[in-house]
């Protein structure tokens, strides 16, 4: 087990290296970018012409999971896309060399299946000849519809997908707007290992998915790199809804950091089996998309109390930026329409509509590449948070937040200068009640 330990925190460091090498070639790269340099010699020609003669409108195309297992996650997504396509089109639309042209988004229903999200795609390119892709929701879904969208030469920027496997093939026309999945456990270890004592062993659980098992790779990462040791590891089935099997293997272990990288559902039983396996005394216990849900703490009962949660967004962050102005704005707007606070997949929705809107502003013309071109330049704080692209197509300017179930309430506990409260550490176990 030393040995794993060691070599994982070898490998964080020489990863670490790597990426800040990559980044800084990235920036230098993308400083000296010409037209040609934009999608390569060789892909110039792939890229769809996507303007229309007298125009009208701009069009967007949307797979995404109105019904099924990702339908939670897949409103969030249809209402961060909705309030800003609202939000332009009062405004005037989207402005190109003095015109200005309304938003208008056309959405199918992907039944949360993969072979739906496919057939969605390619009809809103070939039938529907939609101008630009707003991604879907999970990273197999983003991962599949981009394969449509790079052979078909249509710009897609994804909102859902966090998985680095996306962004790490031939791709071209294809952006992120959240932080890449690899990276969304660095705050958090960053985090605990400042508390006293900082806790010593974690036990992880990962549900057979992309995004998952890429969050988990990333978990192993960071862990080494504060000198946290893995006592436990598992890859379960990502249709199982019983971790209860799992929960009891740990039990001998007894790690101070549990962990679940997961989506909403599997988040949910989690939490509810976790309360029942009483022998289980973790210091902190957190999940990827789970706690940051504002229906957690319904759907889940007291057995939510002191569970962490990942976040890409809070709404008491600082930033501020261009359409929506600050996350203060946003979420005013966002509790008018819908009645409720956003989450951070609702928010970081309508950030990627922002960043369409900002390429396509700074247009002197209806032009593909220069859209491209915007997009591999942009350098920007929005209220969403900072958005800059390496030449992958992954944000690597955005940072992750970290919330936690407190009297019943979520509250932000990082990063420091937006935190609502500070972090409940270690967990008061007594807190993770049966639920009968």
């Amino acid at each position: 087990m030393q040995k794993k330990a060691l070599f994982l925190f070898f490998l964080a460091m020489a990863i670490g290296l790597t990426l800040i090498i990559f980044s800084r070639q990235d920036n230098e790269n993308i400083r000296n970018l010409t037209d040609s340099d934009i999608v390569g010699h060789s892909n110039q020609d792939k890229l769809s012409p996507f303007f229309k003669k007298n125009r009208t409108s701009i069009y967007f195309g949307v797979s995404i999971s109105k019904t099924g297992r990702f339908s939670v996650e897949g409103e969030n997504v249809i209402q961060g896309y909705d309030l800003w396509q609202e939000h332009v089109n009062k405004n005037g639309g989207i402005k190109i060399d003095g015109k200005s042209y309304p938003v208008k988004i056309k959405y199918y229903d992907d039944n949360s299946r993969i072979e739906k999200v496919e057939e969605n795609i390619l009809r809103l390119i070939e039938e529907d000849k939609v101008d630009f892709i707003l991604g879907p929701f999970t990273s197999g879904f983003n991962l599949a519809a981009s394969q449509i969208t790079e052979k078909h030469g249509k710009i897609m920027i994804e909102s859902g997908g966090a998985s680095d496997s996306i962004f790490t093939r031939d791709q071209h026309f294809t952006f992120a707007t959240q932080t890449s999945a690899s990276w969304w456990f660095k705050d958090f270890f960053d985090m605990i290992s400042q508390t006293d004592p900082a806790p010593k062993t974690y036990a992880l659980i990962t549900p057979d998915k992309l995004f998952t098992r890429s969050v988990a790779k990333g978990v192993q990462i960071w862990a080494a790199t504060k000198k946290i040791q893995e006592v436990y590891y598992q890859v379960i089935d990502k249709e199982t809804d019983n971790f209860i099997p799992y929960l009891l293997e740990m039990v001998p272990k007894k790690p101070d950091i549990i962990i679940l990288t997961s989506h909403y559902h599997d988040a949910v039983d989690f939490s509810i089996q976790l309360s029942k396996v009483k022998e289980l005394r973790p210091q902190a216990v957190v999940m990827t998309i789970g706690p940051s849900e504002i229906n957690y703490v319904q759907d889940v009962g007291e057995g939510a109390e002191g569970m962490i949660g990942v976040t890409q967004w809070v709404a008491n962050s600082s930033f501020n930026g261009p359409v929506f102005g600050t996350p203060q704005n946003y979420a005013r707007e966002f509790m008018n329409k819908y009645g409720q606070v956003p989450t951070y997949q609702d928010a970081q929705s309508s950030a990627t509509g922002v960043i369409f809107q900002l390429a396509l502003e700074k247009c002197s013309s209806f032009n593909a590449k220069e859209v491209l071109k915007n997009l591999r330049t942009l350098d920007v704080e929005t209220f969403y948070g900072r958005v800059r692209y390496d030449l992958r197509g992954m944000n690597i300017g955005h940072k992750m937040a970290l919330v936690q179930i407190q009297q019943g309430e979520m509250k932000a506990i990082w990063p420091p200068k937006t935190a609502e409260s500070a972090i409940i550490f270690p967990l008061n176990t007594n807190n993770i009640k049966e639920i009968k």
